[in-house]
């Protein structure tokens, strides 16, 4: 049973209830938030739901927990030279911009910090490693012997996993801020998270990513970290965040984790510089200080001035005097100029947290900030926990470029929410293949045994967290196909293996979303994403809401995605968006041959779902022939019941292929032969709004993190 920091207790004093009534007979109890006489009480399917209240939740398996004292395996103390601003930055002189950065002053954390990680991890292994092999041999000769068809080989659960036989007495690695003085800062370059540990950030403490671009890409020959494109025909790989390296990685992993009240700050706004003179880095008048042809010499030489630069800028200028360029700046270049150009760029911008392979994972409390690329990007994780995470990208730390004088881009825009590309909060997802592998026990050592990952997502829980980012605020991605060819699965379904601590399997629940693209599944649905379960969410201010976006380069089966008590206030754009026409990429080709991957939306329900304000509303199906290749159509199939807005005329509606059932709703939402649009039922603006849900308590100011809010609100106290 789940109880929010104390919430659920005081409320049910209040009502004259207890803990134990509540568990026997409610899914979900609210509490008003107006204040300490507030006497609402409401369940799931009762006369009105209140949303952004609910306290308690048995659809839910427990809160997760920090560590005991006792369970630390080391604890380290910041360094007293690193010192935290106001704004959550760090000052200038904290690690200069000198041209080459002494490594000891651009990354002095991380080797000290992975040494306890790596002791940490054998640790563990040492204690619980045999433990959980046997039991994955086990289960692995039993799912092997039973010789189902078409299923992947899962070897042991993570539900069994999760049982204390599997975890190792002590297993946290806790950084703290010092205990003689001020220093709460680490500056760390990439970390590798082993089996069983957990990281814990303390309250009070910023892990920073170090601006050394070399720390991402530490291989001489490449690929190179920190470019947008290279010229057609070039063995180097650029434009992607594949270049480099995570900030923190965990391949193969059981029960691990990243906890605590503390921040990680990955820095993005923060001008690049290099340990080594001749690294090419990009400047913001577009000139390069290198190219990797001469950087990846033998002897490394210097490019003469006026050279063509081979990652993405101009011609070399030595005698440049313009500031390096930061992670957003390669992100806004690539991605919406060179990319608008050529079609071909994007950044080489490294990841918060790439997890690959895991059973049992928790993020817990901590709070993520000014990611260079996505934040978290789980693949074939068999139970993820995200709870309590705050999210807010940029932050006003953003803002403290020393060089950027309130323009920090080198456009000359202040940095916002909007420019801040491809900063996607959570992007969960399958991976491409079931394995068998070793366990990573730390940043160079393996488990004596392996164990067995079938590469689905599975039994993923995302429950009160708070997210504000510059893209997907989370974002389902079906992309990697684990499935055996021709078993007709999905490799994201909510209702695999679904553990007894839950009721369903893929959970986003009791969220609250501000700046960012919502709620999505895609834009990577060709391996198929089914049985969803979003409800009790709210979005306050954000570019989007709820969506299911694809197109013909990246379509799937997309179904059984049920939106339940949702509150929608101020979008920018779209409050629904469901598309198969999101991009133009290209179509993938097979031996010369064109094979478009057909978008199909179906079985799609949004129950009690509130808008507050003008927006749009796009309801789309994929239409037959799109494209000129000849395939059937597959219409957007979708109930939409108590879906309302308090402004009917202000809602811009643009629907095609799609059979809609409609009940309580007052959308313009209507037949039409010519679009290929089918609706039973009729919409009304006569609908009573106080029907659908109640969100006169679903908004609140984003939790204070130290910082002040970029966008004008009031911040609340935690």
């Amino acid at each position: 049973m789940k109880v929010q920091t104390g919430v659920l207790e005081r409320c049910l004093k209040g009502l004259g209830l207890s803990l134990a009534l509540v568990a026997a007979s409610a899914t979900m109890v609210a509490c008003g938030g107006g204040g300490s006489d507030s006497n609402a009480v409401s369940v799931p399917n009762g006369p009105i739901f209140q949303v952004g209240t609910a306290a308690y939740d048995s659809n839910l398996p427990p809160e997760p927990s920090l560590p005991s004292d006792t369970q630390v395996c080391a604890t380290l103390e910041a360094s007293n030279n690193l010192v935290s601003r106001p704004d959550g930055s760090l000052p200038p002189e904290a690690d200069p911009s000198a041209k080459p950065v002494a490594t000891a002053t651009a990354n002095p954390d991380q080797a000290r910090i992975q040494a306890a990680l790596d002791a940490c991890g054998a640790s563990v292994d040492a204690e619980v490693g045999a433990t959980i092999a046997s039991a994955d041999a086990s289960a692995t000769a039993a799912q092997k012997a039973a010789n189902v068809p078409n299923v992947n080989i899962a070897g042991v659960s993570g539900e069994e996993l999760a049982k204390p036989q599997y975890k190792a007495s002590k297993f946290a690695v806790r950084l703290v801020v010092n205990s003689t003085g001020l220093g709460n800062g680490f500056i760390t370059g990439p970390l590798v998270l082993p089996s069983g540990v957990t990281l814990w950030i303390d309250k009070g403490v910023t892990l920073y990513a170090t601006r050394d671009v070399m720390a991402y890409s530490p291989n001489k020959a490449g690929p190179y970290c920190g470019n947008t494109m290279v010229p057609n025909g070039s063995t180097l790989k650029a434009g992607s965040s594949s270049n480099c390296a995570a900030l923190i990685t965990g391949t193969n992993v059981v029960n691990s984790g990243v906890v605590g009240d503390g921040r990680i700050d990955s820095r993005a706004y923060a001008e690049l510089v290099s340990h080594d003179v001749k690294y090419p880095l990009m400047r913001v008048d577009m000139t390069c200080s290198n190219t990797y042809a001469s950087y990846n010499q033998a002897t490394e030489a210097q490019a003469a001035d006026g050279t063509p630069c081979d990652n993405g800028g101009t011609v070399v200028d030595s005698k440049s005097g313009a500031r390096n360029m930061t992670w957003w700046d390669l992100a806004w270049l690539g991605n919406m100029v060179q990319n608008g150009a050529t079609g071909t760029a994007s950044q080489s911008n490294f990841r918060m947290m790439v997890f690959n392979y895991a059973k049992n994972l928790t993020l817990y409390r901590i709070t993520l900030n000014n990611s260079a690329n996505f934040h978290v990007v789980p693949s074939g994780v068999d139970g993820m926990t995200v709870w309590g995470v705050k999210v807010q990208t940029p932050s006003l730390a953003a803002f403290a470029n020393p060089a950027g004088n309130g323009n920090p881009l080198y456009t000359g825009q202040t940095f916002n929410a909007t420019n801040v590309k491809n900063t996607d909060a959570f992007d969960p997802g399958s991976s491409s293949k079931a394995i068998s592998g070793k366990l990573s026990t730390g940043s160079t050592t393996t488990s004596a045994g392996s164990i067995s990952f079938d590469g689905y997502l599975k039994n993923f829980v995302f429950a009160y967290n708070y997210v504000s980012t510059g893209d997907d605020d989370i974002a389902f991605k079906g992309s990697n196909n684990p499935t055996p060819a021709g078993s007709g699965l999905f490799a994201v379904d909510g209702n695999r293996d679904v553990r007894s601590d839950r009721k369903w399997g893929m959970i986003v629940a009791h969220n609250h979303i501000y700046w960012g693209h919502g709620i999505s599944v895609g834009s990577e649905t060709n391996a198929g994403v089914t049985n969803v379960q979003v409800y009790d969410n709210a979005f306050d201010g954000s570019e989007e809401g709820l969506r299911i976006k694809t197109d013909y380069a990246r379509g799937g089966e997309v179904s059984n995605i049920n939106y339940t008590n949702i509150c929608i206030r101020n979008v920018s754009m779209n409050a629904l968006l469901f598309t198969p026409y999101y991009s133009t990429k290209a179509v993938p080709v097979s031996g010369g041959v064109a094979t478009p991957l057909y978008p199909n939306f179906h079985d799609i329900t949004l129950n009690n779902v509130k808008i507050m304000g003008s927006a749009g509303v796009t309801l789309q199906g994929f239409a037959a022939n799109t494209g000129g290749y000849g395939e059937p159509g597959h219409p957007l199939t979708m109930s939409l019941t108590n879906v309302v807005t308090d402004t009917p005329n202000g809602i811009t509606l643009t629907s095609s292929d799609a059979n809609l059932t409609i009940r309580g709703v007052n959308l313009p939402i209507f037949p039409s032969p010519a679009n290929n649009v089918v609706v039973n039922g009729t919409a009304t603006q006569a609908v009573d709004l106080n029907n659908a849900v109640d969100c006169s308590q679903a908004f609140v100011d984003f939790p204070a993190i130290g910082q002040s809010n970029l966008f004008g609100s009031t911040w609340a106290s935690q």
